[in-house]
């Protein structure tokens, strides 16, 4: 299956730090930027080098071993270095330095999936059933 990336421009979010992570145990995973947030209400992983170091399904069956704050241990203060969008189900790749990938995966039909906005006005969205909206 070919999945094909979208032509929308994040240029505005590569440089930028992770400056905030929420570890609050009942909201959502999100994460604010320098000048930019993401809120992540979808099943996600977060790889280091090739190896999955944790990820939504170790946060729900095992919340006394994993939590957002391993999350916040990886990521803050980490550069993001791009962004890949994909258009099909609307799935989000975020690169940070050090061989860092942050993957969402939308998987409802009922639901919202991630947000992702910036202070310039950017602001991209996944819609029930997998689309996108901006």
């Amino acid at each position: 299956m070919y999945r094909k990336i979208s032509n929308i421009d994040f240029n505005y979010f590569t440089g930028q730090k992770v400056t905030e992570v929420n570890t609050e145990k009942n909201l959502p995973l999100g994460m604010n930027f320098e000048t930019a947030g993401l809120i992540i209400e979808c099943p996600w992983r977060l790889q280091v080098s090739n190896e999955v170091v944790i990820g939504y399904s170790d946060c729900i069956q095992a919340p006394d071993k994993y939590s957002h704050k391993n999350v916040e241990k990886f990521l803050l203060g980490k550069s993001i270095m791009n962004i890949l969008h994909f258009e099909e189900i609307s799935d989000l790749v975020v690169e940070f330095e050090g061989s860092i990938f942050l993957e969402l995966f939308h998987d409802s039909n009922y639901f919202e999936g991630w947000q992702l906005r910036g202070d310039n006005g950017f602001y991209l969205f996944t819609l029930p059933g997998g689309t996108y909206s901006d």
